[in-house]
């Protein structure tokens, strides 16, 4: 995104973009195999977490391939 930011900033954005699918990933989770919240989300919550799911895996490869670009520019 930017061209020479500071490698603390590099850090938190690789570190953060992975804690973010770990968030996604533990919500598809919660919602397709638990009851939590329930009343609060009634219907829908197989579709809910399944969405989730295939958003988190989704944005990992994403991720990975944006990092793995990132890091093949940094060399050349």
């Amino acid at each position: 995104m930017f061209t020479g930011s500071h490698p603390l900033i590099d850090k938190l954005r690789y570190y953060s973009s992975y804690a973010m699918i770990a968030v996604y990933l533990a919500l598809g989770i919660i919602f397709f195999f638990t009851d939590i919240a329930e009343t609060t989300f009634p219907s829908y919550r197989k579709e809910i977490g399944c969405t989730m799911m295939i958003y988190s895996v989704v944005r990992l490869f994403l991720t990975i391939r944006k990092n793995k670009r990132d890091k093949d520019e940094f060399v050349d």
